[in-house]
């Protein structure tokens, strides 16, 4: 097996400038910047709707082989007031017939010009519609219009004041694909963290059911973050950076997302070892190290180092969850590493995002032991915070049992090691992985 294939997010860059001189200016920035695309948000542009379709000829001459991305965001999902004065319609139709962008944003919830209400937003008036039927008829005379020009559409929806339930944004990103929109979008506010898990998780099940309908999604607010930084792990294929001015909340700068996706991108192809206590990570992971001479990593030695005291102080101390956050963090350090072995915590894949992770930078293999045999792998030790108090076979039983369903769904092999050398299990590992 080699490591998992995880295609790299593409970087967007919003251009916000107001006045003609002042995009062209922030253009070349974006081009010099390493950037994979543009998107200008024809909303902010103080000039007449006539200078629109030029404009975007001269951006795309200096953009060169980067895509652009136009759009018009109305202020009921988040656009400025001035884009009040273009007739959103009119406007991305001419667009469109003048076959003058890469792409074209369209608001997929829209009835009317950029002053109208928008249409319905509850997932219940989502369920069982039929695009033929149900959708507005300038939203698919504007699709079929693209349909005959190179132009690709990207199907979208804005919510800056709440992040609706999983199913709903599922609805959104099918509704999208259904009516024709060739990439699917949907940006929601984060009120809280948890907003930002329920945008990952709609992501992952969308794209699982449908790997090969492009989609765009984000949590915006700084409790989203995390949806800008990771979505590409779950299958969103593109996250809006910065440069100058940011055009949503939440938006970090090209030069962080840059060096992070430098890392989580990487693919160095690591043999990722995980499992419960006592199963022989660290074990199994200096045989490994030392008989096929490539490097040795343990991402509990990576933490302590980091926080310079004992998993256990921090346990103790700072509380479990602080230690998962820091868990987290450094699995993106793994990035910066040549090819190593590395050795997890018990619990390091008990999180999504850790999993994610760790499957775009190798192979995780599970070790698996039974719970008589992990007893007596751990019974002297006092360095198992998890146990203590609790160093009995019935107790590591209830939480391996509890634990079992995450590890085997994190695991590209099992290897079980009970009743075998050292040496055996190091040289089924190599040859699998």
């Amino acid at each position: 097996m080699t490591a998992n294939r995880i295609k790299r997010q593409s970087i967007c860059v919003p251009i916000t400038a107001k006045e003609r001189i002042s995009i062209i200016s922030e253009v070349k920035k974006i081009k010099d910047s390493g950037a994979d695309m543009a998107e200008w948000r024809i909303d902010f542009f103080e000039g007449a709707e006539d200078e629109v379709c030029p404009l975007i000829a001269e951006l795309k001459t200096i953009l060169g082989s980067l895509p652009l991305i136009s759009t018009l965001r109305t202020i009921y999902e988040g656009g400025e007031e001035d884009g009040r004065r273009f007739d959103y319609f009119s406007l991305i139709n001419k667009i469109i017939e003048q076959d003058a962008s890469d792409y074209v944003d369209i608001e997929i919830m829209r009835t009317g010009s950029a002053s109208d209400e928008p249409a319905s937003n509850n997932s219940e008036s989502l369920s069982g519609k039929s695009p033929e039927k149900d959708e507005p008829n300038d939203i698919l005379e504007l699709i079929g219009a693209a349909r005959e020009k190179k132009i690709k559409l990207i199907g979208s929806y804005h919510d800056f004041e709440k992040m609706p339930d999983k199913a709903f944004v599922k609805d959104i990103l099918k509704r999208a694909a259904d009516m024709g929109a060739d990439v699917s979008k949907i940006a929601c506010m984060a009120l809280d963290p948890s907003d930002a898990d329920v945008m990952l998780e709609a992501t992952g099940e969308f794209h699982e059911e449908n790997p090969d309908h492009p989609v765009i999604t984000m949590a915006m607010g700084e409790d989203g973050a995390v949806t800008r930084l990771y979505g590409g792990l779950y299958g969103s294929c593109v996250s809006f950076a910065v440069i100058g001015r940011s055009s949503a909340p939440g938006q970090r700068s090209i030069s962080e997302m840059k060096a992070l996706f430098d890392k989580i991108y990487s693919q160095p192809e690591h043999i990722i070892l995980i499992g419960f206590m006592g199963t022989g990570k660290s074990t199994v992971a200096k045989v490994l190290s030392k008989k096929y001479n490539i490097p040795k990593v343990d991402i509990d030695i990576m933490i302590e180092n980091k926080c310079g005291k004992k998993i256990s102080d921090i346990f103790s101390q700072d509380g479990e969850d602080v230690f998962r956050k820091i868990e987290t963090d450094i699995i993106d350090d793994l990035g910066n590493m040549d090819r190593s072995v590395v050795s997890c915590g018990g619990g390091t894949v008990l999180k999504d995002i850790n999993v994610r992770k760790l499957r775009a930078l190798g192979t995780i293999v599970l070790l698996s032991a039974t719970e008589q045999t992990v007893f007596e792998r751990v019974k002297s030790s006092d360095a198992r915070p998890l146990l203590n108090g609790h160093m009995e076979v019935g107790y590591i039983k209830k939480l391996m049992d509890g634990r079992l369903p995450a590890y085997e769904n994190a695991a590209d092999i099992t290897v079980t090691t009970d009743d075998r050398s050292v040496r055996e299990i190091a040289a089924e590992i190599w040859e699998r992985v």
